[in-house]
Formats: structure tokens, C-alpha cells, sequence
């Protein structure tokens, strides 16, 4: 896989190369290159002039040596041939030659040697330019707040655009050091996710977001032409920062641009994530994002710890209590249970009530903080919260009865007003406490089957409309041989058609109502009927199940609570400084 991180050098030299380019909009404020590159013209000028001068110097003396010594020769040569010969004719042939080759070759070195000179200044001045040029262009890019122009300015217009679906980690689009992506949110669902890496602890990652500078009214501090968040996430999903696009907090920002700085305190992948501000409309404008990775001065190792901790089932009893780290946040959540209906009257509900424990280990003699919901808004609901010592514990755990219990604290918190309460207690002894949530909620349990009540259990099924049971007309109640558990009541129905419909005559054993019916007139019609009544089976739920209606606002109940303990003394008055107090003389 090709690496994500190139050398700043190797950024610098592709920049004005780069600048040229062809886009896809526009967005990097040429101008603002323009002048930088004139600006790193002057400032290499002037670096070269300065180093130039030293370069020419150094290797002015060294190439004139060389120059002096060659040209000087040869000159020397054909200066003391011909002077020599002139002034050897004069002088004499053998001495006046000598004499003139000599002082033909002292003039000539120093001529190539300031020759040499000249040479090599040139070659200083325009080593010391690039140099110049190279240096001052690396140190906006290293340090972007000693540099009076916009980072934005100086990383390439985007030359591609994000590659969709790129909605995850796992599709995210790699951002190599100083380039561009374009991107568009099409809907509010949408997220877009980039990656890039660091290579060392403690480096700083540097965002760039930006806006076409064509569009028109474009200001992302007033949120023109839209809200966006931009967040850095770690392959775990934590978020590292999160801004939006009209932060005030950028270490540099134009009207179209922003740059946002965050230390990664460990090595590795991390994900930038682009999506709309929340509570904002969707914008389809086009943006741009940028990443560049840099080293900071910060020193030292960062923990490989989470931002909170979570419960880890089972947790259900004392000795399965998870430990608390001190001033950690907890994560948990009180399961839904289907196990055991509990009638009540004409209907069943579902019993809640999972517990968790958690443990946690006291010096002794300290006050200790306990804030429920306080990282995270719980659900509203009605928590109970308990603590016991070892022994409490252990009789808990045991099976005896809660009622028989002293718990040191029990607490029962109804968040419906405000999510965030905390409770403040004393720690007397040294040793392990236990510490018991559990969250009490009712759900109707629906009746899955009805089956008729007989003598010995159930029987046959049936079918109720609503509730636990209800009473069903039927002719079998005379039927010994089923066991039915029956009861008569006086109806008016249709005897011989409706089920379980009898005269009650007396006769074959039915019952008889009124008393004396029939009753006859005197001419002997019947004046007083006998009424009619229905024999009825109980019929009852066997079996609960079904779906589960969950009323409005009841969902499973995730919960936090962070437990701190303070290693203050729960008493001012069993503390050393209440003792020097009392000591001090009074004049009373």
C-alpha cells in the first residue's frame, strides 16, 4: 500500500508545480499563492545574496586556488616566455628568462584566483536562492500561524473528488499529506469518511475545510453557504474533535476557508468524518477537505485507555461485580426479562429488574461522589441504587431476604425532572464495596395460549379476547370426564341452541329459578316461567409471550454513573487540622 506521508521537503518542491494544475473549481485562493511565491523570490534573493556571499568565499578561495594555480601556470608560462625572452635579450638570454617566467606566473594566479572568485560567488548566490526559496515556502507549511497567509492558499486545488459509497470506515477515502478531496452531502443521512495516518505519538493533524471562493456570499463563520461538522475519529469510532464549519476556533480561517489543528496523542489510523451540522437543513454545495500531518513539540506517551468504561455481563451477583476505576465514568444498561409474568387482576405483566454490580475498593475514611447520568442523559425511569459492604454482600448473595438487609446507601432516583443527580457519602472502613443498579419496570405481558381450567391443570385450548382468563359458554361442564372447572350464570338465551344454555326447571337435575316455577294462573296458563342460565368453563392463560406492546418513551434502560472517591475524610472533625484547631489558645 503506498504511504500516506511524504517528507514536507517533497510537498514543497511539488507546490508550484502543483498550483498550475488543472481543477475541478477553484477553490485555493491563487492569488494568495501568487504572492507567496513572489514573496519567496524576495526572501531567497535575499537569503542567496547573504549566502551566496559566504558560498562565494568559501569556494571563490578554493576554485581561484585552483583557478590561480592552472590559469596562473599557464599564464605565468606565456607571460615569462615573452617577457622573459624580452627581458632576457635585454639582460641577458638565461637570467632575464627566469626572472620575467617568474613574475609572469605570480600575476597570473592572482588573476585566475579572482576569476576563481567571481565563479563562485555566482554559484552561491543561486545555490543560496533555491535554498531560500525552499526554506521559507517549508516553514508556512510547518507552522502555518508564522505565516501570514491562509494554509489553504498553499495546498493544490482538488484534482478528485470523494468516491461513494465512502459512508464508513471501511470505504473511507485516504487523504495523502497536502491534497485535496472534493465531496457533496446529498441528504442528511449522509456521511462522507476519510483516513489519513500518523507515524509518531503526539502529532498534529491539520484539517483544511473550504467552499468554492467563486461562490457568491461564501462565508463559513456566518454559515454561508451551509453548516457542515467535521470530526476526527480513531478506529475504535471515539471522537478525537469535532468543529463545525463556522468555528470560531480555527487557528487560521478566510471567508471561504478554515484550518483546524488537534494532537493525536498514538501512532496510527484516524478518520475524518464530514456530515451536516446537527440540528441544520441539508446544503448541497460542494466542499473540499485537506489533511496534513506534522510534528509537535509535545513530548511523552499517552495511555491506551477509553474515554469511559462499560459493564460486562454477567454481572448479576456481588462476586460478579465489575471493578470501578476511580473517576471513570460507567456505561450499563438494565436488560429486558420475559421470564416470570406476575398477575395482577385481570391482566399479567412482565417483571423487570436485572441486576448489575459493580465493585470497588476503598482506602477507608474518604468521602465518595456518586453522579448518576452524568456523562449521558439516562431514559427517564425510576433507578434504584444501593451500596453494601463485604459482609452485606455476602448475605445478598447468599439468597436472604432484601427486607432483612442494611445497605449503607440506598438511593431511589427518579430522573423525570433532572438526569444529572449526585449523592455524597462516607467510606468509614478499608475493604471491597458493592455497588447494585437496577431500574423497576412493568410491561403487559400478552397471553400467547388459553387453555380450558380443569380439575387436574389445563385442558383443551381456547380463546379469551383480552386479559388473563374469562368464562366461556359451553355444554361440555356436564361432562365429568373432562374435569372442567364450571360456574352457572342466569342469561337469556336461546335453550337448545346457544352453547351451554339450560331451562332451570328442575328437571334431569338442572337447576330450578324462581323457586316455585313455573308458576300457573287460574285458568291454568303459565303466568311465571322458568328463567334460563348458561353453564361456564374457565378458560385461563398457560402460556405468556407474543410481542410485547412497550409503552411511549419505555425502551431498555442504559444507564452511567461515575463514582469518585475523594480520599477526603468524611468528617472535618476527625481530621488532623479540626485537632491543631481545637488546640489553639483561646483568651476565654
Amino acid at each position: 500500500m503506498k504511504s500516506l506521508l511524504y517528507p514536507i521537503t517533497g510537498l514543497v518542491l511539488l507546490l508550484p508545480l502543483m498550483a498550475n494544475s488543472a481543477t475541478l473549481g477553484g477553490s485555493a485562493a491563487q492569488d494568495s499563492c501568487t504572492d507567496k511565491y513572489n514573496q519567496g523570490l524576495a526572501d531567497g534573493y535575499d537569503l542567496g545574496y547573504e549566502q551566496g556571499k559566504t558560498d562565494g568565499d568559501t569556494q571563490g578561495w578554493w576554485r581561484g586556488l585552483a583557478d590561480g594555480d592552472t590559469q596562473g601556470w599557464w599564464r605565468g608560462l606565456a607571460d615569462g616566455d615573452s617577457q622573459g625572452w624580452w627581458r632576457g635579450f635585454a639582460d641577458g638570454d638565461s637570467q632575464g628568462w627566469w626572472r620575467g617566467f617568474t613574475d609572469g606566473d605570480g600575476q597570473g594566479w592572482w588573476r585566475g584566483f579572482t576569476d576563481g572568485d567571481a565563479q563562485g560567488y555566482t554559484r552561491g548566490d543561486a545555490d543560496g536562492y533555491a535554498r531560500g526559496l525552499a526554506t521559507q515556502l517549508a516553514a508556512c507549511i510547518a507552522d502555518p500561524q508564522s505565516c501570514d497567509i491562509p494554509l489553504a492558499s498553499c495546498i493544490p486545488d482538488a484534482l478528485v473528488g470523494e468516491t461513494e459509497p465512502n459512508d464508513s470506515f471501511v470505504t473511507a477515502d485516504p487523504l495523502e499529506p497536502g491534497t485535496s478531496f472534493w465531496g457533496q452531502l446529498y441528504a442528511l443521512n449522509d456521511r462522507d469518511y476519510f483516513y489519513t495516518a500518523t507515524t509518531k505519538l503526539n502529532q498534529n493533524l491539520l484539517i483544511t475545510f473550504s467552499v468554492p471562493e467563486w461562490l457568491e456570499g461564501a462565508n463559513l463563520a456566518e454559515g454561508n453557504p451551509g453548516l457542515w461538522n467535521i470530526s476526527v475519529l480513531d478506529a475504535a469510532g471515539n471522537v478525537f474533535a469535532s468543529f463545525d464549519s463556522n468555528a470560531r476556533s480555527a487557528v487560521q480561517s478566510t471567508p471561504d476557508s478554515l484550518t483546524y489543528s488537534v494532537t493525536l496523542g498514538l501512532a496510527g489510523t484516524y478518520y475524518i468524518r464530514v456530515q451536516p451540522a446537527a440540528g441544520n437543513e441539508i446544503n448541497a454545495h460542494a466542499y473540499s477537505v485537506s489533511a496534513l500531518v506534522q510534528d509537535s513539540p509535545l513530548g511523552g506517551t499517552q495511555p491506551t485507555v477509553g474515554f469511559y468504561d462499560t459493564e460486562m455481563e454477567r454481572n448479576d451477583l456481588p462476586s460478579q461485580g465489575n471493578r470501578l476505576a476511580n473517576g471513570v465514568t460507567m456505561y450499563g444498561v438494565i436488560n429486558l426479562t420475559f421470564n416470570t409474568p406476575i398477575l395482577e387482576e385481570d391482566t399479567a405483566v412482565w417483571g423487570q429488574g436485572e441486576d448489575d454490580w459493580f465493585k470497588y475498593t476503598s482506602p477507608g475514611n474518604e468521602i465518595v461522589t456518586l453522579t448518576f447520568c452524568e456523562k449521558e442523559e439516562c431514559p427517564l425511569g425510576n433507578w434504584l441504587v444501593e451500596v453494601y459492604d463485604q459482609s452485606m454482600a455476602n448475605r445478598y448473595e447468599s439468597g436472604e431476604l432484601r427486607e432483612n438487609l442494611t445497605p449503607i446507601l440506598a438511593i431511589n432516583t427518579n430522573n423525570s425532572g433532572d438526569p444529572n443527580r449526585v449523592f455524597r457519602f462516607g467510606l468509614r472502613n478499608a475493604g471491597d464495596y458493592y455497588i447494585r443498579v437496577n431500574h423497576k419496570r412493568l410491561f403487559e405481558a400478552p397471553c400467547r395460549v388459553y387453555r380450558y381450567v380443569t380439575t387436574s391443570g389445563f385442558g383443551s385450548q381456547c380463546a379469551c379476547e383480552s386479559g388473563n382468563s374469562c368464562d366461556i359458554p359451553t355444554d361440555d361442564c356436564s361432562d365429568s370426564a373432562l374435569g372442567l372447572v364450571c360456574r352457572n350464570q342466569i342469561a337469556d338465551c336461546a335453550f337448545g341452541i346457544e352453547p351451554g344454555c339450560l331451562s332451570a326447571d328442575g328437571a334431569d337435575g338442572r337447576l330450578r329459578y324462581p323457586p316455585n316455577c313455573p308458576v300457573f294462573g287460574p285458568s291454568g296458563q303459565v303466568a311465571e316461567k322458568c328463567v334460563t342460565y348458561q353453564t361456564l368453563a374457565r378458560c385461563s392463560c398457560s402460556q405468556y409471550g407474543g410481542v410485547v406492546e412497550v409503552p411511549e418513551g419505555s425502551y431498555s434502560s442504559p444507564y452511567n454513573f461515575t463514582w469518585h472517591g475523594t480520599r477526603l475524610p468524611p468528617s472535618t472533625a476527625d481530621s488532623d487540622a479540626y485537632a491543631d484547631y481545637e488546640n489553639r489558645p483561646t483568651p476565654y
